[in-house]
């Protein structure tokens, strides 16, 4: 109790602790019989990254001091560079063991940084790079572009690479080479079994939603949630532009999911005011929902229903009827390439199909509004590639989104941000402007993550100083 930090908490509900908290608490009930070998499976998805930080100073703790052996399986790339060995695995087949160093460099002489055009957004410019046969991987990275080439390429002075005037996406862009992450090797492994799909490449996905208002798609002022004497979410303020990608950050049991189901119009406000496309959703729930998709953070699918059966229930839903309910299923067994797969359950898909399946469901009314709740959690690198690709071509296409995420790499697609945590907004703005707020304590290297878990430990810090303040102090 004392190494997970859970002793202040050992009368609360397991089934009220947050996220993090319930890992913690699950591999400290692991440990009571004090084992030589400690097996975990994905012990951090879903978990913040103040938590999975916590995590993993526990469990190297435990290698170092107690001489525990730990196997365990991540999607979490960055985790794999910490283990002594890894072993690469896909199809059922093992792809490469050893050293995580081994896989890395796989990837010398590949991996270069770009900047993206003035005029260009990095997810944008991403999208435009994963295009190109010549290029094995392409990520958003604090405002630029990682890729990963197929063919290594020397680079030439101060490591800059040197690119054909006639190149139509490279001419003119500072192309800087930088030393491999086992995530480039992992992903030059995969290219190596040609089962990359291919719908990563060349994918349009737009529905074009006709707006019946201007200004801003979300605009939130002073909203309460309580449940009897907890506040979940305590008068917050932000507004999402059309056309923008929003992301909510914080802790598990920060009140991101409280507040996506009161902008979804699934759970009534306690007071402020709250208006989705245009209606004010205290008064107008069911009128909004129509202009709004939602996926959840688990999958709302009906697992014993057949894809193409959830697609039905899904479309009826959404009112649609008749020739046009046909053609958008048809539409989204096409474009998210499930028709091989509608005739089986839902709950047999793998967990990268139900999550197309749950897209797919979402957007068969052409919404203006997709709110993703952790859409990404527990799926591998090349899932969450191809999701994001999807999801700049929506974007591109009109749809304003508003995602939660715990990966902090893949709030570098948002075009704004907010931290929050106790139910409390505690800063927003570009990711650029978060990373800067982090480089008085990290450097002008800080990451998102830095960011994140800076301006969360600041927050805190505080709240523990005004509790420990004596009373009637300034």
């Amino acid at each position: 109790m004392e190494m997970t930090a859970l002793g202040p908490f050992t009368q609360r509900l397991a089934g009220k602790l947050s996220g993090g908290m319930k890992q913690k608490l699950g591999l400290a009930c692991t440990l009571v019989s004090a084992p030589d070998l400690l097996l975990l499976d994905e012990p951090t998805v879903g978990v913040d990254p103040l938590s999975r930080r916590e995590l993993w100073e526990i469990m190297l703790q435990l290698v170092t001091t107690q001489g525990l052996t730990v196997v365990l399986s991540t999607s979490y790339l960055d985790e794999a560079e910490r283990c002594g060995q890894v072993v690469v695995m896909h199809h059922g087949q093992v792809l490469a063991q050893g050293p995580p160093g081994n896989v890395s460099r796989l990837a010398a002489d590949r991996a270069f940084l770009v900047d993206p055009p003035a005029n260009q957004k990095a997810r944008e410019f991403q999208a435009r790079l994963l295009d190109r046969p010549d290029v094995i991987d392409a990520v958003p990275v604090g405002g630029q572009v990682r890729l990963i080439l197929a063919a290594s390429e020397r680079p030439g002075a101060e490591g800059r690479l040197l690119v054909d005037k006639g190149d139509d996406i490279l001419a003119g862009a500072t192309v800087t080479a930088v030393e491999p992450r086992f995530e480039d090797g992992f992903m030059m492994l995969l290219h190596r079994t040609s089962t990359l799909r291919e719908s990563i490449h060349g994918l349009t996905l737009a529905p074009s939603p006709t707006p019946e208002h201007d200004g801003a798609v979300v605009q939130v002022r002073d909203l309460v949630r309580q449940f009897n004497n907890f506040t979940a979410v305590d008068h917050i303020n932000f507004d999402v532009q059309r056309g923008e990608i929003y992301g909510l950050l914080g802790p598990n049991g920060a009140g991101k999911t409280t507040t996506f189901r009161m902008l979804c119009g699934l759970l009534p406000a306690s007071s402020g005011t709250l208006r989705v496309a245009g209606m004010d959703l205290r008064r107008a729930r069911a009128s909004a929902r129509q202009r709004i998709g939602y996926v959840a953070q688990k999958y709302s699918l009906y697992s014993q229903l057949s894809v193409a059966e959830n697609l039905e229930f899904f479309a009826s839903a959404y009112n649609l009827r008749g020739v046009n309910k046909r053609a958008r299923i048809d539409w989204a067994l096409r474009q998210f390439d499930l028709s091989e797969f509608a005739e089986l359950t839902s709950g047999g898909l793998p967990g990268g199909f139900k999550q197309r399946l749950a897209m797919a469901a979402a957007l068969l009314h052409e919404p203006e509004l997709l709110f993703l709740d952790e859409p990404t959690s527990g799926a591998d690198p090349l899932a969450r590639r191809e999701f994001w690709r999807r999801i700049t071509a929506l974007v591109a296409g009109g749809v304003t989104v508003v995602v939660t995420t715990h990966f902090m790499e893949e709030a570098e697609y948002c075009d704004r941000v907010a931290i929050m945590d106790a139910g409390r907004v505690l800063a927003q703005g570009t990711p650029a402007e978060l990373r800067r707020r982090a480089w008085s304590e990290q450097g002008q290297g800080a990451t998102m993550e830095d960011a994140f878990i800076a301006v969360v430990h600041l927050a805190r810090e505080h709240e523990a100083a005004q509790h420990a303040a004596p009373r009637g102090a300034a």
